[in-house]
């Protein structure tokens, strides 16, 4: 559910999640640390739990940790130091752009910025995900990215991305749930080449790959996918990326959360 937290404990995932009441009184028990680490629907990344507010009583916090002076370099130099300059943040800063100037600077480059930001911003939240390769079991974890990345880079491409986007994510849900390469070189080439078996791949195939994996990880099926059927009408077919933009949400929660 949405407002469930997920958590670990010693570096491992917890087997199931809690609501937030639960959350603060395995905090006051002792049960859940500081150095502990959280998430929950819509996060985009595991946050250690002291960083969020209310969850632990002031006193229970690790003191900040001073930042480091050369004071050596200081007294030899007779200046102040200079501040350290601000951490980058993830994205170059385009996330904090307002929506209508990401349209309107799309629409001017035709598209080349929209591509751009999509590209941005797809990695920074891929770099924001959970830093693990497989599961507790070893299975191999997928590539989180952003829905919404999916869906603007299948149009700003012409649906080239979205049969590559096909490609990988029938590969990466067929190693994860059955450990082994389920798509070829082969396969891709025909999806690049025959814009029709991308869709007939994205309607047919990918929708039971996607189920095997929220089944394999014990997540609750995704009820989002009974919208698949609308997408067989050929006059929807247009909206395609829409359909991909669920089953990555879909996959993101195995991704970010599997045991």
């Amino acid at each position: 559910m949405a407002h469930e937290w997920h958590f670990t404990q010693n570096g491992q995932p917890a087997i199931s999640p809690v609501s937030w009441g639960q959350l603060k009184q395995l905090a006051a028990e002792g049960k859940l640390q500081p150095t502990d680490t959280v998430w929950q629907d819509g996060m985009t990344g595991w946050l250690p739990a002291a960083s969020v507010k209310g969850l632990f009583h002031p006193s229970k916090l690790p003191p900040p940790t001073p930042p480091k002076k050369d004071k050596d370099a200081v007294k030899k130099s007779g200046q102040m130091p200079m501040l350290a300059p601000a951490e980058k943040r993830p994205g170059g800063g385009l996330a904090e752009l307002h929506p209508l100037l990401v349209l309107l600077l799309a629409a001017l480059t035709l598209g080349v910025f929209g591509l751009v930001y999509a590209f941005r911003i797809s990695a920074a939240y891929t770099a924001r995900a959970a830093v693990r390769r497989t599961d507790a079991a070893g299975r191999t974890l997928g590539r989180a990215r952003h829905p919404i990345a999916v869906l603007l880079l299948s149009y700003f491409t012409g649906g080239f991305y979205f049969a590559y986007w096909t490609y990988r994510t029938m590969q990466e849900c067929s190693v994860y749930s059955g450990g082994r390469d389920y798509a070829s070189r082969s396969e891709l080439t025909l999806m690049l080449l025959v814009p029709g078996y991308a869709i007939y791949a994205a309607l047919f195939r990918l929708p039971d790959l996607v189920k095997a994996v929220r089944k394999t990880a014990g997540a609750a099926e995704w009820g989002a996918l009974s919208a698949v059927p609308i997408f067989i009408v050929p006059c929807m077919w247009l909206w395609l990326p829409y359909l991909a933009m669920l089953y990555q949400d879909a996959l993101n929660q195995v991704w970010f959360t599997a045991p």
